[in-house]
């Protein structure tokens, strides 16, 4: 549960109960398999998802900062729990950024069209969460919104019908862009849709597009008038406690803590197990095979189309890409073989 202090700074006596959504994260890095468990409350969630399709969407995807939400209080805390994770690993800053990529392409990918109704829903990063699913602009504006929190330099990159993250890196490895243009500042392309995209790997599709990049501001940011605030644990990278209860009508919520991720070992797959269970192989064949069928078969899926709005910035990614030969759809982040016509997870078919 989820204690909740409503129009009122701490100290008020007068409390209570709130319900927050669970969720559990699942992830793999570097060898570790990462799992989180997160208390969302659900009062923060309902503030945002208040917001208007039309509001969102008025400016196109120039107009993304709107819902990158870096002086939000709780995700502030994820981004210092993931931050504090990265660096007890050991990771550098290149390593923190693809711990966070990692944990951003986990959320599966989901169509607006089939989970809001609007052909473009662009969601806040709580929404995507606790949706457990976006597609390419939600799980981009979610990564941003982390890194951005923990003092990275970012930017939206939109190629043709697609949307992704840049991020200024030292002397890093792959895809990448000049911005602003003629200056020493180099962008490496991240891909949030697919799964066991490295920072710097470009989609084949988009070798040689040009792209539109935005800048994000983030004083253009929507901040809702509920601030989730822990007892004792002010995150380091968000704004003091009592900025965030300067508010004499906010509705202030105190979830459970926040956890650090857990790492397990990855284990191998053994071939043990099939030996000591043919039933086991015989099933595994068979949802192979019909996978395989149904992704053939199916081509109903509508794809997430991000219309590329007028923008005075646009530059093309120069490649240095280990993907490639192989194809990767726009539709649903899964990346094929060379060959394929049609994508082999949802049956799209490749332009």
């Amino acid at each position: 549960m989820c204690l909740s202090l409503v129009g009122a700074p701490v100290g008020v006596v007068a409390q209570v109960e709130g319900e927050c959504y669970e969720r559990v994260f699942e992830w793999d890095y570097d060898g570790r398999h990462w799992i989180w468990n997160l208390s969302i409350p659900m009062a923060l969630y309902e503030v945002y998802r208040g917001v208007p399709q039309s509001v969102r969407t008025k400016e196109g995807p120039r107009g993304y900062d709107y819902l990158t939400t870096t002086q939000d209080y709780y995700v502030g805390l994820l981004a210092q729990k993931l931050d504090d994770t990265a660096r007890q690993m050991g990771y550098d800053d290149y390593g923190r950024a693809g711990f966070v990529l990692a944990f951003a392409q986990s959320i599966p990918y989901t169509s607006d069209l089939e989970t809001s109704g609007y052909a473009e829903y662009p969601r806040f990063p709580i929404e995507t969460l606790v949706d457990y699913g976006g597609d390419c602009e939600d799980t981009a504006i979610l990564f941003a919104s982390l890194l951005l929190i923990m003092g990275y330099s970012v930017v939206y990159i939109n190629p043709p019908d697609h949307f992704a993250v840049g991020v200024l890196g030292d002397n890093w490895r792959g895809s990448s862009l000049v911005y602003p243009k003629d200056s020493n500042q180099t962008y490496f392309y991240c891909e949030t849709t697919g799964v066991n995209f490295k920072i710097g790997q470009l989609p084949q599709e988009f070798t040689g597009q040009n792209v539109h990049i935005y800048p994000i501001e983030e004083a253009r940011q929507f901040v809702p008038d509920v601030a989730v605030v822990l007892s004792g644990e002010v995150p380091r990278f968000a704004r003091s406690e009592a900025d965030l209860l300067g508010n004499s009508n906010a509705t202030v919520i105190a979830p459970p803590a926040v956890p650090n991720p857990i790492a397990q070992p990855v284990l191998p797959f053994s071939f043990n197990l099939i030996g000591e269970n043919p039933v086991l192989f015989v099933l595994i064949i068979f949802a192979i095979a019909a996978s395989m069928v149904a992704a053939i078969m199916s081509i109903r899926r509508s794809g997430r189309r991000v219309q590329g709005a007028d923008s005075s910035v646009v530059g093309t990614i120069g490649v240095e890409s280990d993907l490639e030969g192989e194809k990767f759809c726009i539709y649903c982040g899964v990346v094929n073989r060379g060959c394929a016509v049609f994508c082999e997870s949802c049956g799209q078919p490749f332009g």
